[in-house]
């Protein structure tokens, strides 16, 4: 039995047997030198049984070491009492997972340095967005690696992820285009007629494409006015292409819109002619050759319209953009908007779905805040630019009172007004 004591606890010591005082004496000598190294600030010192833990984990292929991580740590949400990520999140990462493991999986861990990182950084050719995700995913590998949470000694003494996170790329829902009323109406006016309402139905729900794909008959309850949104699009459990009703991811995105009354007769006319109504659980959207509206076919014939009416930068997210948009415009406030997005999150209505409405508009209001707080007197140059800007907000007005007039007209002699 070769003993010492320990440099770091002075009370414990430090113990190994050896089938021979030869031996014991050798080990002793090698433990002298490392213990004079760390009383003298030249090394750190170790227990010798995390030595020893560190010498069985070398050549542990990063392959192998990714999969446990996986396994026991990845697959669950951050700071979450083992909660499963979404079969969707989960099939991302999965994905992340392999890209990296093809980089780095036959290597041994300690092989893997910060250059080879970095390297891989410059080189790898993936797009701003998963290339921060999929390096997110490394780094996080390798902080396990040094110190792994189920309480294992360490497989490395320094994580070589040591670049930054590169920074997070701004969506390009940031600039999407909106809409317009004429636009929208052309794109209409060259969808298939059996798929023509999307156009009606996402710009009055701003709904994502996997939500209008999933709408029911069912869903639309017309005597509250009111359509209740809660399932999506699903591919197979291992993206075979089999589509599937599922629930929504979040409780805030499961939720009952309000039916603008013009677009009732709209709806009716369409369920009356395209759908399997009165069955229980008829599709909205009905394809010819299968139960359930792909969202990708819908997608194309969407992107197709916008192209022939066009505009082909118009998008199937941009329906959703635009009416998300048009609530603030119309006056409404950022919660309200958060609300009929059903955002959980009110910063993301503000950052990607919210428009400006042009530089004269913040002028008006920022001479408008500025004239609250300073009443002096004005200039005959800005009592014109007021008139002027009073008189644009009468005629705005007059043509929206006609509008409705004319409506009102039409609905009294008994002609639909469908907006």
């Amino acid at each position: 039995m070769a003993q010492y004591a320990d440099p770091k606890k002075k009370r414990h010591k430090v113990y190994r047997q050896f089938p021979t005082v030869t031996l014991a004496r050798e080990w002793l000598e090698g433990e002298e030198l490392l213990v004079r190294a760390y009383k003298r600030g030249t090394a750190d010192w170790t227990h010798p049984r995390e030595r020893d833990a560190r010498e069985r984990a070398r050549g542990v292929l990063f392959m192998d070491w990714a999969d446990e991580w996986m396994d026991k740590w990845g697959r669950f949400k951050p700071k979450s009492a083992r909660e499963p990520l979404a079969p969707a999140t989960l099939r991302r990462k999965r994905l992340l997972l392999h890209r990296v493991k093809q980089v780095f999986g036959m290597r041994a861990l300690e092989e893997i340095s910060v250059a080879d990182v970095n390297r891989w950084l410059d080189t790898c050719g993936l797009d701003a967005t998963p290339k921060r995700e999929a390096y997110i995913m490394l780094r996080a590998i390798m902080r396990c690696a040094v110190q792994p949470p189920d309480g294992r000694p360490a497989l490395l003494d320094r994580s070589p992820c040591m670049a930054p996170i590169p920074r997070r790329v701004l969506s390009d829902k940031s600039l999407m285009v909106e809409v317009s009323a004429a636009d929208a109406a052309r794109i209409k006016s060259f969808m298939p007629a059996y798929t023509a309402v999307s156009v009606n139905v996402l710009l009055a729900f701003g709904l994502r494409i996997g939500e209008l794909c999933a709408l029911r008959v069912d869903d639309f309850d017309f005597d509250r006015m009111v359509v209740h949104i809660r399932h999506s699009i699903r591919r197979g459990p291992d993206d075979t292409g089999e589509l599937r009703l599922a629930e929504l991811k979040t409780v805030g995105s499961m939720d009952a819109l309000p039916i603008p009354p013009q677009l009732v007769p709209v709806l009716r006319e369409h369920i009356d002619r395209f759908t399997d109504a009165p069955r229980p659980g008829a599709m909205l959207l009905r394809p010819a050759k299968s139960r359930v509206m792909s969202d990708r076919t819908l997608r194309t014939q969407l992107e197709k319209a916008a192209a022939r009416a066009g505009r082909p930068d118009v998008t199937p997210h941009a329906f959703r953009a635009t009416a998300i948009s048009r609530i603030i415009h119309e006056g409404g406030e950022i919660k309200d908007a958060q609300l009929f997005a059903r955002h959980t999150d009110p910063l993301v209505t503000v950052r990607f779905y919210e428009r400006t409405r042009g530089e004269q508009t913040r002028r008006e209001l920022s001479e408008l805040a500025y004239g609250s707080m300073f009443t002096a007197p004005r200039s005959r140059l800005e009592l014109e630019h007021e008139y002027e800007r009073a008189q644009r907000e009468l005629a705005r007005w007059a043509d929206r009172c006609r509008s409705l007039h004319t409506l009102l007209e039409r609905d009294t002699t008994g002609v639909s007004a469908n907006g």
